[in-house]
């Protein structure tokens, strides 16, 4: 995989012109779009071009591009690209089964408020989401809506959500937040949840013993435990890496478990990240002064 294909992949299947500088290395945007290496899906918003071919299939149905398909479309982040084109089918309408097979469709009474032209409007995607997916996918797909500024946070508290999925949504809606920084943190955070009891909170705030107060990805600050969002960094630096040293090691003195993860562990091993995550909270819990490591 290219580097301007990995960035966009750790984005969360969608970049920006100023994510993809890194890896461009001064070559013209347009080259890369015209060689076909990344595809132009709005202005400014670069996906990888397998959207285009699956987004043209899903069309030929006859459905509302929906879920994660519009996600994209919208310029956001997921956790996983479906790996077929997700559509929501007006009800009553038939699709050709040849077609059908092409793509992941539901069945549902669309309004016309919930449409944008060929796709669900940025609520509607969200909420569809969160009624529909695992949490990891949904609270990648609205922490993406919040930070892109298409979606409010009142918006979200206000909307209508269906009767099927109705507890799920709730659950992902109540706990989406503008602070995560990309999908790879908002999955991260969702295993944490859905390990433990605790409460995640995005860039948790940790003061360290010369006052300075450093963000970790996400804490739990009842135990005191926090994650970090590894991922690929193109052409790190030495001065990185003691930077990045400095910043644990601080944060252990300051009495936190600092538990690292990189991408490929959130993406292909999330049940050995719940794990470790639920096994390190377990023992802090145990120990009622978590200011210090247990032993």
């Amino acid at each position: 995989m290219s580097e301007v294909a990995q960035i966009i992949a750790q984005a969360g299947g969608s970049a920006t012109r100023q994510e993809l500088r890194p890896a461009l290395r001064g070559r013209p945007l347009t080259r890369a779009v015209r060689s076909g290496e990344i595809l132009r899906v709005r202005r400014g918003i670069y996906t990888l071009p397998a959207l285009d071919a699956s987004l043209e299939a899903g069309l030929r149905a006859n459905g509302v591009v929906s879920h994660r398909s519009a996600a994209l479309l919208h310029g956001w982040g997921v956790l996983h690209a479906p790996k077929q084109p997700e559509l929501t089918i007006p009800r009553h309408r038939r699709v050709e089964a040849g077609r059908r097979r092409q793509v992941h469709a539901r069945w549902r009474t669309l309004d016309p408020q919930d449409m944008d032209d060929s796709c669900t409007t940025p609520l509607r995607t969200v909420v569809d989401c969160a009624a529909d997916l695992p949490l990891p996918e949904s609270l990648a797909v609205a922490d993406s809506a919040l930070r892109s500024g298409k979606v409010t946070a009142q918006e979200l508290a206000d909307a209508t959500v269906p009767r099927i999925g109705r507890s799920r949504a709730g659950r992902a809606l109540a706990l989406a937040s503008a602070e995560a920084a990309n999908p790879f943190v908002s999955g991260l955070r969702a295993f944490a949840v859905e390990a433990t009891d605790g409460v995640w909170t995005p860039q948790q705030p940790i003061t360290l013993r010369d006052g300075v107060v450093l963000h970790a990805d996400v804490g739990c600050a009842a135990v005191r435990v926090a994650l970090e969002a590894d991922s690929h960094e193109f052409h790190k630096s030495r001065s990185d890496i003691i930077r990045d040293c400095h910043r644990y090691n601080e944060m252990t003195i300051a009495g936190w478990v600092v538990l690292r993860f990189a991408w490929e562990h959130v993406m292909f091993h999330p049940d050995w990240v719940r794990e470790v995550i639920a096994w390190v909270v377990a023992v802090r819990s145990a120990h009622k002064d978590c200011t210090s490591i247990p032993a």
